[in-house]
């Protein structure tokens, strides 16, 4: 670990910024560090909410919250748009309309398109008894 903490120094460069550069930069998608950040992103939220120094530091879980309120708002304007394909105006809705109407279908598509929507609606119904247990 110091190793890696001297060679971040020697490089100019902070935890964050490192993690930061390697999730958002083109040329490291797909590459074996950031699938690593991504598959333990819930455990490394998890370290940062809880550790000891954050414990009185209202204003940056207000922050963390704020910016996942925001994520929700986008994904279900992206859902509920017309251009999302979700839009569905009973009023005007064919007989064909309906009986194409495929309950799946919509859960497959709001899976792709607003993941973090998917996931929220998954923790409030117990899909992820996981979640649940950590809380």
């Amino acid at each position: 670990m110091d190793t890696v903490i001297a060679t971040l120094q020697d490089c100019n460069l902070s935890a964050s910024q490192f993690i930061i550069s390697i999730l958002k930069c083109q040329k490291y998608h797909g590459h074996h560090l950031a699938e690593d950040l991504l598959v333990h992103s819930d455990e490394i939220i998890e370290a940062l909410i809880k550790h000891p120094s954050r414990q009185d530091n209202k204003s940056q879980t207000t922050a963390s919250c704020n910016a996942l309120r925001e994520q929700y708002i986008t994904e279900i304007k992206l859902i509920s748009s017309e251009e999302g394909g979700s839009h569905f105006g009973p009023s005007h809705a064919t007989i064909q309309q309906l009986e194409e109407f495929s309950i799946e279908e919509m859960g497959t598509e709001m899976q792709s398109r607003a993941p973090a929507l998917w996931d929220l609606l998954g923790f409030l119904l117990g899909a992820n008894s996981s979640c649940l247990r950590r809380y």
